[in-house]
C-alpha cells in the first residue's frame, strides 16, 4: 500500500485496539483523531517512575507498611476505592515528558531520554467512566480498573496521580486498550492474525468499510440529483438541507458539525453548514464516492 494511517499512538508497553487505515481509506484519518477511548489497566502502588509505566526508573515513593494495608483490607480499601470514584468529570492532565506529544519538531520523549524536562501546559480532559474490578494487597497494593476518557488522556499520568493521592506513589504495570471510537478489541485482529490472513489471501476478513470510521457522524439522505453537484465540487444553498440536518444532529444550531452524506446507502461525502461571503451553503469537506 502506498498509504498508511494509523490512529491513536500506544505506548510502548501497552497492548489494544488500533485503528489503522490504508489506500483511500486514509482519507477518514482526520475525522478519528477525536475518539474517545476505553483502557483496562492494573495500577501498582509503591513506586513513581519517571515514565509513570513499568518500564521506566523508579524515582520516589514507598510501599504501604503492613499496618496500613491491613487497615485498607479491614475496610475493602474503601479510601482507595473512592479515589477511583472520584475520577468522572473534567479535569486538567499535564501531559507527561515520555509522550509523543512534539514541540519544537521534536516528540517529548526525545527530550525527556536527554534528561531535559520542558515546560507543559495542561489540558482538559473528560473522564466519562471508571470501574474497578479488584483491589490486591497479596505481593504488592495493585487495583485493576477501567476507564472511558476523551482523546489525549494519559491513562499512566490517572496512575501517577492516585500515587500522589495515596502518598505511596503508583504506576501504569499494564495497560489495554478496549475501544477506540467504533472499534473495539473484541473484533480486533493481532498482527499474527493480518499475517496469516493475508498469506492466505484472505484480506477482505480484516478490512472493513471507511463508513465504520464515520459511524458516530449524523447522517443525511441526499437524491440522486444532490449527489451530482457534490461530485462536481458545487456549493448549495443550506436552505434545502437544514431540515434534514437539524433531524440528523438533533439540534437546531448545526454550524460547524460535520455530516456523512448518502446517497441509497453509498457514503458520498463529508459535508457541514457552513457560510461564504454572507451566504450560507453546504459544504463538501472531503468527496468520499
Amino acid at each position: 500500500m502506498k498509504k498508511v494511517g494509523h490512529c491513536g499512538t500506544l505506548d510502548p508497553f501497552a497492548s489494544g485496539v488500533l485503528p489503522v487505515c490504508v489506500g483511500k481509506a486514509t482519507r477518514v484519518v482526520r475525522y478519528m483523531d477525536g475518539y474517545d477511548k476505553s483502557y483496562r489497566c492494573t495500577v501498582r502502588f509503591g513506586a513513581f517512575t519517571d515514565t509513570q509505566d513499568r518500564e521506566g526508573k523508579v524515582i520516589g515513593g514507598r510501599m504501604p507498611s503492613e499496618d496500613e494495608l491491613q487497615a485498607l483490607r479491614t475496610n475493602d480499601y474503601y479510601d482507595l476505592r473512592a479515589l477511583f470514584a472520584a475520577l468522572p468529570g473534567d479535569k486538567e492532565q499535564l501531559p507527561p515528558m515520555y509522550s509523543a506529544i512534539k514541540m519544537d519538531g521534536h516528540p517529548l520523549y526525545e527530550y525527556a531520554r536527554k534528561g531535559i524536562t520542558l515546560e507543559r501546559q495542561a489540558r482538559m480532559i473528560h473522564i466519562y467512566a471508571c470501574t474497578v474490578h479488584s483491589i490486591s494487597a497479596e505481593e504488592f497494593l495493585t487495583a485493576d480498573f477501567s476507564v472511558t476518557c476523551s482523546k489525549g488522556t494519559y491513562i499512566r499520568t490517572i496512575c501517577d496521580e492516585l500515587g500522589v493521592q495515596t502518598g505511596y506513589g503508583a504506576y501504569a504495570d499494564a495497560l489495554c486498550r478496549t475501544r477506540c471510537g467504533p472499534f473495539s478489541l473484541d473484533t480486533a485482529f493481532s498482527l499474527e492474525d493480518v499475517e496469516g490472513l493475508l498469506k492466505a489471501g484472505r484480506q477482505d476478513e480484516f478490512l472493513l468499510p471507511e463508513d465504520l470510521a464515520v459511524a458516530d457522524m449524523p447522517l443525511i439522505e441526499i437524491s440522486e440529483e444532490e449527489t451530482g453537484r457534490i461530485r462536481m465540487g458545487q456549493q448549495m444553498d443550506l436552505g434545502q438541507f437544514e431540515k434534514r440536518i437539524s433531524d440528523a444532529a438533533g439540534k437546531d444550531t448545526c454550524e460547524g458539525t460535520h455530516l456523512r452524506a448518502y446517497c441509497s446507502g453509498r457514503l458520498i461525502a463529508i459535508v457541514l453548514p457552513d457560510e461564504k461571503e454572507g451566504r450560507k451553503i453546504l459544504r463538501i469537506e472531503r468527496m468520499l464516492a
